[in-house]
């Protein structure tokens, strides 16, 4: 039978593998070798001590100065070198060094080392090896001590505690059943916990007879299967809840039960209370809750915007018009500085109108800062895309705590942006109608200063039949143009009313547009206009009547004859587009800022209003051509490109079917008179007659008249002629009569003559604005002759 060699030990891995640990030196005592079990038992790493000098790697402890471990060991070794045998040592308390996260510490270790010495071929040592075989003694003295602190510790615990513990011996009858326990051991809260006195030694029948039953099932179950139980439950003989845990511990004679509880009576009262009045709570909540969906339903439902805020002006809550009115975009706000985000400016008509708020002038938060029953006009501009501007009456209140003390705020918000549209369109009617009144006045008082100058000549008896003739055809004009007015205002009233009977016929369109020229050409050669009429080559028919499309378009004409700078162009245009007629009067005149142009149709509108009332006009024109043209059918539309842009009027009527018409009112001269003896007085007014007639008065006063009808050529005469007096009309052309007057006291030859203002604008105000220009009299139209005469004599008599 064959045998196999016997491999030759790993005598490295025996080394490692030896549960004594070990450590190997040189002859000069460096580390040549150690094994695991010494790295473990040393908290030491194998390359950190190789080689390594041994006392440099355990030194003594330095702050020890009685420590004996590396003499000891040291007189070991050299006891093993020169005896050349082992030696074991005594158990040593030798001190190494353990390294820690939290640095370097010293860990005393008892050993009991045997030092042997192992030589080479020659029979010298070369190693000696070190072997802690009683190192269990420190294990255990380290074990002892740890028991001995963990039995310190944890009585100190049970004494500390204030939950009870106790150790309970069961008791069972003969079948098994846990009947009652016996108490072994209480800590000191044992008494306060369940209010039984001197315990141990004693049965819980004994102490409380009436205890319940299913106290010991519980605790026998945990005697008998060994397993922990935590559970709440209540001692009725103790009129107590406890909180307890009960596990089993083993003793010499048997299994024990340990219990950690606490009474937790008061905690069930009051978690009983708690319930009841969580229950009463949620059952107030649930009813609130149901009045907040009803008032949050209102609220959201409400057609004013509602918005609440804290104490800082963080918004809380907003409703649905809330949102509306702002928009959905709009931003969070958390406090009244981030007010800011929100554009608004007032519009209440006062002294801040118009001007932009700041974020504490916001209502919510002056309501913050204590103001009460705040209302504000403001028109806000909402987050959308594009913003829209509305005008919002908004009012609020405080909300305040128990004490009185301000935690926010609730403001509504009202959208009148309607209302004070209707209420602006009413003022922009009454102020309209005003401005009407105040032209009637001015247009009357024009033909009417004429008519009692001439009066007043033709009751001096004073005049040849020349001048008679020449005083009648004056008083003839002026009546006419008065009847004019008269029959413009009877026409609108009648328009409006829709008393305006048509006598519709097929018309030529041509044929209006000639008789509308052939009526308005006189105005237009005085005004040295050239007139452009542009007609298609055929006939045009339309269904109208005659009369009114010559209104119509007569009317446009006049217009643009009295609103152009003399020597200007005119130009009447028909065209064909589909199925109507276009009538076009476009001219070079003043023009029509786009804000008239919006409102050149509405009633008693007209160009912006100066003191130069040469054209003349009520503002009804337009309005009525407008109300023409619709009767029959059509539409009338406006286009200027500005001031200073002229203006283009076009009329659309249906071809051969409706047709429609505008009017437009003649404008009325100013006037004035005066007179005075022996005294040369200029008398300078845009309106001939008016002129002239208080040109013969002022003669048939026994003084010399000098009548001019522009300004500028009235300061080149007073130059010359060096007036005593000026009657000056204030509506003048070009300069009116304020600057007139204003020139003329600038100049050295006619600074000391007296100025009168003669003017259709007879209101205190006017009169006032009259002697800031430096007039010394105001005269309104149509003038007193009598207290003319009076000036006039008062000064001729002065010079």
């Amino acid at each position: 039978m064959h045998i196999s060699p016997i491999a030759a030990p790993d005598y490295q891995a025996l080394f490692d593998a030896a549960p004594a640990p070990c450590l190997v030196v040189t002859a000069t005592l460096h580390v040549a070798s150690v094994n695991q079990a010494y790295l473990q038992a040393t908290k030491t790493v194998r390359d950190d001590i190789a080689g390594r000098y041994l006392f440099d790697v355990f030194p003594d402890n330095p702050a020890d100065p009685s420590a004996t471990g590396v003499a000891n060991l040291r007189a070991s070794l050299q006891r093993v070198l020169q005896d050349r045998c082992a030696d074991t040592m005594a158990v040593q308390r030798y001190r190494i060094p353990v390294a820690t996260p939290g640095g370097t510490r010293v860990e005393e270790r008892d050993w009991s080392a045997v030092n042997t010495p192992v030589f080479d071929a020659a029979g010298g040592i070369s190693h000696i090896s070190l072997w802690f075989g009683a190192s269990d003694l420190h294990d255990r003295k380290m074990a002892e001590a740890a028991l001995r602190k963990s039995e310190e510790r944890y009585r100190s615990l049970f004494e500390s505690i204030d939950e009870g513990f106790c150790i309970i011996r069961m008791v069972f009858d003969e079948r098994g059943h846990p009947v009652d326990y016996v108490f072994c051991a209480t800590n000191p809260s044992f008494r306060h916990q369940t209010g039984l006195v001197d315990a141990v030694g004693r049965s819980m029948r004994e102490l409380a007879p009436e205890h319940e039953s299913h106290w010991f099932d519980i605790y026998g179950r945990v005697a008998t299967t060994g397993e922990p139980l935590r559970f709440e439950n209540q001692a009725r003989a103790l009129d107590r809840w406890f909180d307890v845990f009960a596990f089993r511990i083993e003793e010499d004679d048997g299994p024990r039960v340990a219990l950690l509880f606490k009474d937790i009576t008061e905690q069930k009262r009051m978690t009983e209370t708690l319930r009841r009045s969580e229950s009463a709570a949620i059952e107030s909540a649930r009813q609130a809750e149901s009045e907040r969906y009803r008032l949050d339903a209102l609220l959201q439902a409400a057609p004013v915007g509602i918005v609440v805020s804290d104490a800082k002006g963080a918004i809380l809550l907003a409703n649905a018009a809330h949102r509306q009115l702002w928009g959905e975009r709009q931003p969070g706000a958390t406090d009244v500085d981030q007010f800011d985000a929100w554009k608004g400016w007032w519009a209440d008509h006062s002294e801040r109108h118009g001007r932009l708020l700041g974020p504490r002038e916001w209502t919510t938060a002056r309501i913050l800062d204590g103001e009460q029953h705040p209302r504000d006009l403001v028109t806000i501009e909402s987050f959308d895309v594009p913003p829209v501007r509305r005008t919002v009456l908004i009012t609020g209140a405080p909300v305040r705590d128990r004490e009185g003390a301000i935690v926010g705020a609730v403001v509504a918000q009202m959208d009148i942006s309607d209302r004070i549209k209707a209420e602006d369109a009413l003022r922009q009617a009454d102020r309209r109608k005003d401005e009407f009144l105040a032209m009637l006045a001015h247009e009357l008082r024009n033909p009417l200063a004429p008519i009692a100058a001439a009066a007043d000549l033709l009751a001096l008896g004073k005049a040849d039949e020349a001048r008679n003739r020449q005083t009648s055809g004056i008083i003839a004009r002026q009546v006419k143009h008065m009847t004019g007015l008269v029959d413009d205002l009877l026409d609108v009233s009648r328009v409006t009313r829709g008393l305006v009977k048509l006598d519709k016929t097929r018309l030529d369109a041509k044929k209006v547009l000639a008789d509308a020229v052939e009526q308005v050409r006189p105005l237009i050669e005085a005004r040295r206009h050239a007139l452009a009429v542009v007609v298609p080559p055929d006939p045009v028919f339309v269904m109208g009547d005659a009369k009114r499309l010559v209104q119509v378009v007569s009317n446009l004409l006049n217009n643009a004859a009295k609103y152009t700078p003399e020597g200007g162009d005119i130009e009447l245009a028909m065209a064909l587009d589909g199925g109507e007629v276009e009538l076009a009067v476009a001219d070079s005149g003043i023009g029509l800022t786009p804000e008239f142009q919006a409102l050149a149709f509405e009633l008693f509108t007209q160009a912006a209003r100066t003191s130069d009332r040469s054209q003349g006009g009520l503002g009804i024109g337009l309005a009525l051509v407008r109300s023409l043209v619709e009767l029959h059918g059509g539409r009338i539309a406006v286009h200027s490109g500005g001031v200073g842009m002229g203006s283009r009027f076009a009329v659309r009527l249906p071809r051969l079917d409706d047709v429609a018409a505008n009017v437009v009112l003649e404008a009325g001269p100013a006037a004035t008179h005066g007179a005075c003896r022996k005294l040369k007085v200029m008398v300078v007014d845009d309106n001939a007659d008016a002129a002239q007639m208080l040109g013969i008065v002022v003669e048939a006063m026994g003084h010399q008249a000098i009548v001019v009808n522009h300004p500028r050529r009235a300061i080149e005469r007073s130059r010359i002629d060096l007036p005593d007096i000026y009657l000056l009309d204030i509506g003048l052309p070009d300069m009116d009569g304020y600057e007139l007057a204003r020139q003329l006291r600038s100049q050295p030859e006619t600074a000391r003559a007296t100025l009168i203002a003669v003017t259709g604008y007879g209101q205190e105000q006017d009169r006032l604005a009259a002697l800031r220009a430096g007039f010394d009299q105001h005269f309104a139209k149509p003038i007193d002759s009598a207290r003319l005469a009076a000036v006039l004599t008062d000064s001729a008599s002065a010079t």
